[in-house]
């Protein structure tokens, strides 16, 4: 019966890690319930770090000497100074046994600062229109978008967003958009909302304003007349 290496590729869990130059990467594993007597770190199959109780050796290799810290309590592994030179596939060996746990080091970049842009075709009269939260994002990893109103508060939301023209959205005069990843965020500057419309004064106000103002005058002018 053939044990085939789908079988342990389907039991392997991929995980995602990204980093910016320069910073600190730090890869830990899953909880182990027996002591822990011997650690093997690799990079894309080439040894990086390897421990030995017995033997009370740890041993770091090639590019990683001398930025390489490993914690021999709990396997946890530190690296300084990442560039890309690092990337690739992280694995992990504790007590003999390979670990399911593996490691995908990809080098980010920080975001850009983004600008909002309006789609055409947008304008006073349109029933909506729609914003676009734009900047180069090809080597920033996963990106979170979020969005503000004036000087209100950030809500996330997606790289586009749709806004009507009612009565809520045509009093915001400006749209700001961030943007962030897990090295950095970075913000927009306010853009002029296309719907925009000036508040109109209240007429009821205005009528309240002039007869109280015509009551004044003619206070007024009774005083002086009997002076």
């Amino acid at each position: 019966m053939e044990t085939s290496a789908g079988s342990w590729l389907l039991a392997v869990l991929l995980l995602a890690r990204y980093f910016k130059a320069g910073g600190t990467l730090q890869l830990s594993l899953q909880p182990v319930s027996a002591q822990i007597h011997s650690i093997v770190w690799k990079y894309d199959k080439n040894l990086l770090a390897e421990w030995v109780k017995d033997s009370i050796l740890l041993t770091y290799y090639s590019k990683f000497k001398g930025r390489t810290t490993l914690n021999t309590d709990t396997g946890v592994l530190e690296i300084r100074n990442m560039t890309a030179a690092d990337n690739g596939v992280y694995s992990l060996e504790i007590n003999n046994q390979v670990q399911s746990q593996v490691y995908q080091i990809v080098e980010i970049e920080a975001v850009p600062q983004p600008e909002v842009k309006v789609t055409l075709l947008c304008n006073s009269t349109s029933e909506s229109c729609k914003l676009v939260c734009e900047g180069d994002v090809n080597k920033a990893g996963p990106v979170e978008y979020f969005w503000k109103k004036d000087d209100g508060e950030w809500e996330q939301s997606g790289k586009k967003i749709e806004i009507l023209n009612n009565e809520e959205t045509r009093h915001v005069k400006t749209f700001s958009c961030r943007m962030k990843n897990l090295v950095s965020e970075s913000d927009s500057e306010p853009i002029d909302n296309p719907l925009y419309q000036e508040k109109t004064p209240d007429c009821g106000l205005c009528v309240t304003l002039l007869v109280l103002c015509e009551i004044g005058l003619m206070w007024c002018f009774n005083n002086n007349s009997f002076s």
